[in-house]
């Protein structure tokens, strides 16, 4: 499977987890239940991503890696916007938002 490939169905696999994290918001104990096992997944799949890019680019010169990781910020803007901010100091983001 071709790197584009890979990363296009890992990113609807994100829209999924985020569309599950929306879907239980407010849903009582339940819905929390559900928030904490969908927020794990969005954990997991984005530390997934994150080490299969870096793999990925690894090897690469520089201007080889400016490149593609701006075609990642263009074409696959959910996981670079999720990347960015799980690299952010967690007082800093409201996770439970996301």
């Amino acid at each position: 499977m071709d790197w584009k490939k890979h990363l296009t169905a890992e990113e609807e696999e994100l829209r999924t987890i985020v569309g599950k994290l929306d879907a239980a918001r407010g849903g009582g104990l339940h819905g929390r239940a559900e928030r904490q096992l969908a927020s794990r997944s969005l954990n997991a799949k984005l530390a997934g991503m994150h080490s299969y890019v870096q793999d990925f680019l690894s090897g690469r010169s520089d201007h080889e890696r400016a490149t593609l990781e701006y075609r990642l910020r263009v074409e696959y803007p959910l996981y670079s916007h999720l990347s960015s901010l799980s690299h952010v100091p967690h007082e800093y983001v409201e996770w439970s938002l996301v």
